[in-house]
């Protein structure tokens, strides 16, 4: 590195640590130009792609700069927690325990590994790695706040509250403690934290919008389980602009109508037997919120059964097809010259990945919601595999959507006008997959589940191909970790509350129903 290139790096960290992060910035692209592999520069870019919610530029720069700083434990610690928040758990396992190996008494660390092991269905090794951190650090609130969320997700409720509290007293990582908390809590009367709560909003402390957005929803949740949705909406509103970036909703709808186009009944009358014989895989799939983790809960309490939670495989897949890149001439011949061995490989891979989860069960379960969008190439991979679409009344769908802490991936939830177009939109791919894809379409109504769950639950498992087990119908006492937001509420038996919530934010929705169209529900 040249002296002068050195100079530029130190005057750009000096703007970065005085918080002068527009000054800094534009410094380090510069450095970049004239030394392309410089770690700080990648380092520092990378950090604040990172914080943007950028998370690809921010894995390609800390990536780059883990190469040649490579015994830095923050370059890995980083680069973990970007691949983490990608949903690519073990390159973030490789990145965190390298991250650990340089720095083994850094709680953080420790804490954040157990997140992951969290977050990728692994309980032991995550209460090990929160243990390891309360060893080095008896209040750390990452710890705290893990552990109470690892017990949520294998259903010990009153242990996780017990978490959350300790670090609410320990005055740890406050805005997520207060939302964990408020989300495992059913309130009929005003808590203490909500004073809490209101006092860290009204503080004018600056924060980071998730740590801002956090305080919202806990506030959220409080005032509608009060009975106040005017004030939940409220703080629902702002947590969504603070949670999520801008919605493209013209470019998604180029994109849905691309792929009606690209796929209609032509391209799937020229292509048969493509894919695997293989009928592990059951596919759960609809729009968040709409009943995905009931539906898993129930088939994979099946002895036979494996419960696979939301696997990535054909999300990541669409990524590397271009199918979330805007539609083009190159795009569709791409999708049009897929051969069959190109399906055969990606059966295989998908197939290995059930492996993953279990390789001795007869079904494993996917979950992925958004798995609607790839039916097309799912269909063909997997024509003998179960297809369930999981329904629910779109105001409740919306409703939910609106009113819970999705990641930013779910940002068309951010306004109600976007949610409702987006909903319609859904709506139309599905009815065209109804009526071009070579598989059937298993259609499975929540209320319908919730009003009648025995009669609908045997539907269900036979038409997974599996003989009726009594155990299905005590899907609340499944031993599989939920890391969804319906983790609460499938620790429970069947409840009819969720039905009709729409009605109390009747008079708060108008946009919404509006953009609904025809699917709003009539109010007369």
């Amino acid at each position: 590195m040249s002296s002068s290139v050195a100079r530029l790096v130190q005057e750009a960290l000096s703007h970065q640590h005085a918080g002068r992060i527009g000054i800094a910035l534009p410094m380090f692209e510069e450095v970049l130009r004239l030394d392309p592999n410089n770690p700080q520069a990648h380092f520092s870019l990378g950090i604040a792609a990172y914080q943007h919610g950028d998370i690809g530029p921010a894995i390609g720069h800390l990536q780059k700069a883990a190469k040649k700083a490579g015994k830095n434990h923050q370059v890995h610690q980083l680069l973990g927690l970007a691949l983490l928040n990608a949903g690519d758990y073990p390159a973030a396992r490789e990145a965190l325990k390298k991250a650990a190996g340089l720095a083994p008494k850094q709680a953080d660390i420790h804490a954040q590994l157990g997140d992951l092991y969290r977050l990728d269905r692994r309980p032991v090794l995550a209460r090990q790695s929160f243990q390891r951190a309360l060893q080095l650090d008896a209040v750390n609130g990452y710890a705290l706040l893990g552990m109470g969320q690892l017990e949520v997700t294998v259903g010990n409720i009153d242990a996780a509250v017990g978490w959350f509290q300790k670090a609410l007293d320990a005055g740890k990582e406050l805005p997520a403690v207060l939302h964990a908390l408020s989300m495992a809590r059913k309130y009929d009367e005003v808590p203490a934290e909500l004073a809490t709560i209101e006092s860290l909003l009204g503080d004018g402390t600056p924060r980071a919008p998730l740590d801002q957005s956090n305080l919202h929803w806990a506030a959220g949740k409080i005032h509608f389980d009060l009975g106040d949705a005017g004030k939940a909406d409220d703080h629902y509103q702002a947590a969504r602009k603070l949670r999520y970036p801008p919605f493209d909703l013209k470019a998604h709808e180029e994109r849905v109508t691309f792929m009606k186009e690209v796929f209609d009944k032509a391209f799937f009358e020229s292509r048969t037997e493509m894919g695997s014989d293989s009928v592990r895989p059951v596919f759960i799939f609809g729009m968040p919120r709409s009943g995905t983790t009931l539906v898993e809960q129930i088939v994979s309490r099946h002895s036979r059964v494996a419960s696979g939670g939301e696997l990535a495989y054909f999300r990541h897949l669409q990524e590397d097809l271009g199918l979330k890149a805007a539609p083009s001439a190159a795009l569709e011949r791409r999708l049009r010259e897929l051969e069959p061995k190109d399906f055969r490989k990606f059966a295989r891979g998908y197939l290995s990945v059930l492996d993953a989860v279990d390789r001795k069960a007869a079904r494993v379960t996917d979950k992925m919601p958004h798995n609607f969008e790839m039916l097309w190439l799912m269909s063909l991979a997997f024509p003998k595999a179960a297809y369930i679409h999981c329904v629910r009344e779109p105001a409740d769908t919306c409703v939910s959507l609106l009113s819970h802490a999705m990641s930013p991936a779910h940002n068309y939830a951010i306004t109600q006008e976007t949610l409702g177009r987006y909903f319609q939109t859904y709506v139309e791919l599905m009815e065209h997959w109804a009526k071009v894809l070579p598989v059937s379409l298993y259609e499975l109504s929540y209320e319908k589940l919730v009003e009648s769950q025995e009669t609908e639950s045997r539907a269900l498992l036979e038409r997974t191909g599996l003989d009726w087990e009594d155990a299905c119908l005590e899907f609340h006492k499944g031993e599989s970790p939920v890391t969804t937001f319906s983790n609460l509420q499938v620790r429970r038996p069947m409840f009819h509350s969720s039905i009709g919530r729409w009605k109390k934010h009747a008079d708060q929705l108008g946009p919404l129903f509006e953009a609904l169209g025809p699917l709003a529900p009539k109010t007369d």
